[in-house]
């Protein structure tokens, strides 16, 4: 045997490695300990190049670990859905979708869905488009068609 630092060296042998992780993880009195423990553990007696990632690595494929592990996320808040409109057209959306591949100068779309009957309008534009110029393709394009909207959420 080779000691390193009073430490057993560990040769390059997965079979070896693999059982000595084992051991160290698996078995009835050490409990499933965390990364740090676990490496702490094996490092009281045993060294090898690469053991702090060979026990991340042994961690990460533990079913039982990753079944049981604590989550450190706040938990989500609730939805809240909108309410449905009362008819067709009273409450849309607008989209714009760029960057898209030019064709005849343009390069991307804005989508204006009807939020009721699922109704979408599209039409081509340009990235570099204003807010200004949006509303002058919403009265061209939809306000003569649709009338004006109560509410744009």
């Amino acid at each position: 045997m080779v000691y390193i630092e009073e430490r057993i060296y560990v040769p390059n042998n997965k079979k070896i490695k693999k059982e000595i992780l084992k051991e160290n993880h698996n078995s009835a009195d050490m409990g499933h300990p965390e990364q740090h423990r676990m490496l702490e553990l094996i490092k009281k007696t045993y060294w090898w190049p690469g053991l702090k990632e060979d026990v991340k690595k042994y961690i990460q494929r533990c079913f039982k670990c990753q079944q049981n592990k604590v989550q450190h996320q706040r938990k989500t808040g609730e939805l809240h859905p909108l309410e449905i409109p009362k008819g067709p057209w009273q409450e849309i959306s607008i989209n714009i979708i760029e960057p898209l591949p030019k064709l005849n100068g343009m390069d991307a779309i804005v989508v204006i869905v009807d939020r009721f009957t699922k109704m979408i309008r599209l039409k081509a534009m340009t990235m570099n488009i204003s807010s200004e110029g949006i509303a002058k393709i919403y009265r061209d394009k939809i306000w003569k068609l649709h009338r004006v909207p109560r509410k744009i959420p």
